[in-house]
């Protein structure tokens, strides 16, 4: 698991901080000492003092979001890599990026320019 942990200096004292967890929070004398005191506090904090589940929520039928309603169509469509690889084809004529976090079929596209927005770092 990655976790991004924001990480300050103020009045002589290393700050560590977990974003999305503000109770995840040490103060120590060293960045390294800080480091590993902030990782140690996260495991404790997810296994001894919460729960940290999965929820399948059921939508109905039409939700009014035509994204939502549209969700899943293409899941078993044995076609739908292929469409996607046209697409691509398609704008690597024109002069956009791509945002795509599927590098399987659209690395193998010469000149295609390509972001990965689920990638942090």
């Amino acid at each position: 698991m990655i976790c991004d942990v924001i990480l300050t200096k103020e009045k002589g004292k290393y700050i560590a901080r977990v974003k999305g967890w503000p109770e995840v929070r040490v103060e120590e004398r060293s960045r390294d000492q800080a480091i590993s005191s902030v990782k140690s506090k996260l495991v404790d904090y997810l296994t001894k003092e919460i729960e940290l589940i999965q929820v399948d929520v059921p939508l109905p039928g039409k939700t009014g979001n035509p994204w939502l309603d549209k969700f899943g169509w293409f899941k078993d469509d044995p076609t739908f890599d292929d469409l996607q690889v046209e697409m691509a084809s398609f704008r690597r004529e024109q002069p956009a990026t791509l945002i795509t976090r599927n590098h399987r079929d659209f690395d193998q596209i010469p000149s295609l320019t390509i972001e990965d927005w689920s990638i942090t770092g």
